[in-house]
């Protein structure tokens, strides 16, 4: 590797590793207000910010620290602080939903179940039960999703950033 892209990878993990803690910080306080079950757009516009913010900092750090930046750097910086930030949340999700809150399942199925028959009064209890029992079943891919889901937006974002942050 070449001293810049090292340089690329230690900004990245160690933004990201703060990035992921952040992201925790997040969570914990969703779970001492109650709100961890929650599916608000208060919530999802503050799990963006939680994750796109750090990105454009580190970006904009990696560039300051440097005195320039090109697309590629900031694309590099951002994927890999979005990478290990996802590696982070989703060892962090696994023990929450295992160790920490071991009925996390159970309560988020019980949640859906709520919202889905005020959502759709019509429904009866076998598809409630059917629509629920196949949730469970896929509970697994959260944690696929949740590095697909960071990256790209690590991606768009760097991009954006490297973009408007670039020096000439």
């Amino acid at each position: 590797m070449k001293p810049n892209q090292i340089e690329i990878l230690k900004f990245g993990t160690r933004y990201g590793i703060l990035t992921g803690i952040i992201g925790i910080l997040f969570t914990s306080i969703l779970i001492s207000l109650d709100m961890l079950y929650s599916q608000s757009i208060e919530k999802s516009i503050l799990g963006f910010i939680v994750l796109i913010v750090p990105i454009i900092f580190t970006i904009y750090t990696f560039r300051k620290k440097n005195n320039s930046l090109i697309v590629e750097q900031a694309i590099g910086v951002g994927v890999i602080t979005a990478l290990v930030a996802a590696i982070v949340t989703i060892l962090f999700t696994y023990l929450l939903t295992n160790f920490i809150l071991p009925d996390f399942w159970d309560n988020s199925a019980a949640y859906n179940k709520i919202l889905l028959q005020e959502q759709n009064p019509a429904i009866t209890i076998e598809e409630l039960n059917e629509y629920i029992t196949l949730k469970r079943k896929m509970y697994w891919i959260t944690y696929p999703i949740i590095l697909l889901f960071n990256l790209c937006i690590g991606f768009v974002v760097s991009l954006l950033s490297g973009i408007l942050l670039k020096t000439k």
